[in-house]
């Protein structure tokens, strides 16, 4: 009797921790950069876990190299909390 009521209950657990239920939060980001030499235009919008995010900035980068400016790109994500956007790829080699 101890047995089939020990298998039961095993049982039971088993199938309540089966019906845990998971939740992952949804992140939409839109991220903007452009960058025409002397200004850097910055702009991201996102909606995370019930929390709005509006940024939209302009910064003179006049005299920046390109570290510099991924530096800064880089520094304005981690301060919002949200991940970078992806590398740019390397300029094409001219002969």
């Amino acid at each position: 009797m101890k047995v089939l009521t020990l298998l039961l209950l095993s049982a039971f657990s088993l199938g309540a921790s089966a019906q845990t239920k998971t939740t992952t939060s949804r992140t939409d980001v839109s991220q903007s950069i452009k960058d025409d030499g002397t200004t850097l235009h910055f702009s991201i919008n996102t909606d995370r876990e019930n929390k709005h995010i509006h940024y939209e900035h302009n910064f003179n980068v006049k005299g920046m190299n390109r570290a510099q400016k991924d530096a800064l790109v880089r520094k304005i994500t981690d301060s919002l909390g949200i991940a970078p956007p992806p590398p740019r790829p390397p300029a094409p080699h001219r002969p």
